[in-house]
């Protein structure tokens, strides 16, 4: 039980920061490091704001190469699925590639989320993932209403 729940909390944080951070839809745009409130409510010091814009570059960068690797597996995929004459065997190998490589986004952004935790410590942590799932909740609301 106290797994699940933990999984739980690491996937909501993970989702909330890293989709904040990379600008996925359903999360502020942007670099929450730059918001002027978000930097005030954590106590962010400028040189902790700009080690995050470096991990930030760094992660983009390498996030790039790695949507490029699962758009390349799908392509793949979808190559041999398409194939009149079917081969179970490669269909299952291609899609065992497909799913190493998405698996490999999720590792950047959870390393990412990783490195934001080692900068700010927990306690700032914690206060951002209660920020970001406030922030959630509040646009689902505002979504219901709409």
């Amino acid at each position: 039980m106290i797994n699940r729940k933990l999984f739980i909390f690491v996937f909501i944080i993970l989702f909330a920061l890293t989709s904040n951070a990379l600008g996925i839809d359903g999360a502020p745009r942007g670099k929450w490091w730059h918001d002027s409130l978000m930097s005030k409510k954590l106590n962010l010091t400028e040189k902790e704001s700009q080690t995050i814009d470096a991990l930030f570059i760094e992660s983009m960068r390498r996030m790039i190469d790695l949507k490029s690797a699962v758009e390349k597996e799908r392509f793949e995929l979808r190559n041999l699925l398409e194939n009149k004459i079917g081969n179970d065997a490669a269909v299952k190998e291609q899609f065992k590639n497909l799913e190493k490589a998405r698996s490999a986004i999720a590792i950047e952004r959870l390393q990412f989320l990783i490195s934001i935790r080692e900068i700010l410590g927990i306690k700032r942590f914690r206060e951002l993932s209660s920020s970001s799932e406030n922030f959630r909740k509040d646009r689902r609301k505002n979504d219901r209403l709409q």
